[in-house]
């Protein structure tokens, strides 16, 4: 008889690689039309502020509210149910996305038009909502720590400290930032979206 050869080991293929269950699936591509959604909401209602040159306090407060509403809970919903993230980060990050949520609210409720808390409303909540990003993205999965990610934040957190340490600041430039940092900041999530929905599907 002649003896078989003993074979080495078989080289690793595609199909060894470790698949991701069907849950963690679903929870990723949800992650990434909630991102979507959130980048929407943040251009169109940025582009209606550059739009709206006579709008009131009133009108502005209701599209900056909705804004923070929308980014605030979507930042929750995503924090939630990451299970990729680290315990605290999660935590954190609900707690900042329900209390930016909330300040949009009390936007909404803003009924005497006073710019002074509108801006101090609005800063607040972009304040919170950066921090969160930036600290999803330095807590986060290797595939959530690009750039443009943290730039996200870097720029609400940079439009906030503008308005908050501009005390005086007048009507028409609190808009113009504002407008700014939600068109800017709508199209970096869209982009980021779109490219990890791409990559998800491959």
């Amino acid at each position: 008889m002649t003896a078989t050869p003993a074979q080495g080991p078989r080289p690793a293929t595609a199909d060894d690689e470790p698949r991701a269950a069907p849950g963690e699936s679903a929870v990723t591509a949800n992650r990434y039309w909630l991102r979507l959604l959130g980048g929407i909401v943040a251009i169109l209602l940025g582009g209606a502020a550059f739009a709206w040159p006579e709008a009131t306090v009133q009108v502005i407060a209701v599209l900056f509210g909705l804004n923070l509403i929308v980014s605030g809970f979507v930042r929750a919903a995503f924090s939630l149910f990451q299970s990729t993230y680290p315990v605290m980060h999660r935590v954190l990050g609900v707690v900042f996305g329900v209390l930016t949520g909330l300040l949009g609210i009390l936007c909404l409720r803003n009924l005497t038009g006073s710019l002074v808390v509108l801006t101090i409303v609005v800063a607040v909540g972009w304040l919170l909502d950066g921090l969160a990003q930036i600290m999803l993205v330095i807590g986060g999965p290797a595939e959530e720590r690009g750039g443009a990610r943290f730039a996200i934040g870097l720029v609400a957190v940079i439009g906030a400290v503008t308005i908050l340490a501009w005390p005086k600041i007048g009507f028409g430039v609190f808009v113009f930032i504002g407008a700014t940092v939600l068109v800017f900041v709508g199209i970096g999530a869209v982009i980021i979206a779109i490219a990890g929905m791409r990559a998800h599907r491959t």
